[in-house]
C-alpha cells in the first residue's frame, strides 16, 4: 500500500504529542516461533522487539499487519486475529514524551524471505521469551500475559 499519509518529523511531533498514536504489533508465527526483531534505531535501541508500525488513515487493522509484516521482516502473512493491546506510556520518540496504544495481532507467515528493514539490526524465530535479551519491558510482559509461546 503506497503511503500517502507519511509525516514529516515537525507534523509527526505535532500530531503525537497531542494524542496517542495507534499503532498494530506484529505476532508473527513461523516454524513453531515468532518473529523478533532487534531495533537499530531509538527508542529501545539494541532491543528485541515485535515488528509493529503506525496505521495509517483508511487502512484496515489486517492490511495494515500484512503492509507491516513484509516491510519489516519481508514475509508475505496470513491475518489470524486481534489478540490484546500493549501501552507504550511516557515514549520518548523523536524528541518527544509520546503515548502510543498497539494493536498486538497475530498472523502467520505464508511466504517472503525472513529479512530485516533497515531500523532493525537483526531478526530471528524465537521459541521463548528468554531467548533474546534485551527484550523491550512491554512485550516481554505481553509475552507472558497471553502465554504467547505456549500457543
Amino acid at each position: 500500500m503506497e503511503n500517502k499519509y507519511w509525516l514529516s518529523d515537525s507534523d509527526f511531533n505535532f500530531i503525537y504529542n497531542k494524542v496517542p498514536r495507534l499503532n498494530v504489533d506484529l505476532v508473527i508465527r513461523k516454524e513453531g516461533g515468532i518473529v523478533l526483531v532487534q531495533r537499530a534505531i531509538e527508542p529501545c535501541l539494541g532491543y528485541w522487539h515485535l515488528p509493529g508500525g503506525t496505521v495509517y488513515k483508511n487502512e484496515t487493522i489486517k492490511d495494515a499487519s500484512i503492509r507491516i509484516a513484509k516491510n519489516e521482516t519481508g514475509l508475505d502473512v496470513d491475518f489470524i486475529k486481534c489478540l490484546s493491546y500493549i501501552e507504550f506510556l511516557n515514549e520518548d520518540r523523536k524528541h518527544i514524551n509520546m503515548h502510543t496504544i498497539s494493536l498486538a495481532v497475530e498472523v502467520l507467515a505464508i511466504g517472503g524471505d525472513l529479512l530485516h528493514d533497515k531500523n532493525a539490526k537483526d531478526i530471528k524465530i524465537v521459541f521463548n521469551e528468554n531467548n533474546v535479551t534485551p527484550t523491550v519491558n512491554e512485550h516481554l510482559q505481553f509475552f507472558k500475559q497471553q502465554n504467547i509461546f505456549n500457543n
